[in-house]
């Protein structure tokens, strides 16, 4: 195998393995859900705490605890408040039900959610090679990058589960 057929293996290999998981959650997405209002912040709060290691996550060359700098802060922030809208917006999205046979509740995805998994997976995609190539040159700083992907990712679902637990309990009292 050739270097350019590897790295164009490298490229395509992602898709290959991402589009069937897709398709998948897509299919799952479309069709209604129970939806355990008592559980629903189980996900939230361990996504945020896998966002906290990686965050603060010793280096592993050093052994040290990263310091995270003032503008970097804001940086982390811009990601947040972004990822914190898309989410009320994913959550908004979501249809949010009361099953008509036994009274629980039932929730029902919308393309849109799926959208912005997708938007995701291709800007981190669609980043790697761009930075990898260019990153040095363009003083970027990729580390930063990526903790401000995983804080936009956590509040992204912290936010929806609360949209969606706060439109849930509405839809209960309304029932």
């Amino acid at each position: 195998m050739t270097p350019e057929q590897a790295q164009q293996l490298r490229f395509i290999l992602p898709f290959l393995v991402i589009i069937p998981i897709l398709a998948l959650r897509m299919r799952r997405m479309s069709r209604p859900q129970r939806l355990r209002l008592g559980l629903l912040w189980v996900r939230p709060a361990l996504v945020l705490l896998g966002c906290a290691a990686a965050l603060f996550a010793p280096d592993p060359q050093t052994h040290r605890i990263p310091v995270i700098l003032p503008l970097q802060w804001a940086g982390l922030a811009v990601a947040a408040a972004i990822g914190a809208f898309a989410g009320w917006h994913y959550g908004k999205v979501t249809a949010i039900d009361v099953h008509p046979e036994n009274g629980t509740l039932v929730a029902k995805g919308n393309m849109l959610g799926m959208l912005i998994i997708l938007a995701l997976v291709a800007l981190k995609l669609g980043l790697k090679p761009l930075l990898q190539a260019q990153g040095v040159g363009l003083h970027l700083d990729v580390l930063l990058i990526t903790d401000a992907l995983i804080v936009f990712s956590a509040m992204l679902l912290t936010v929806r589960a609360l949209e969606m637990y706060l439109r849930a309990k509405k839809v209960m009292a309304a029932s």
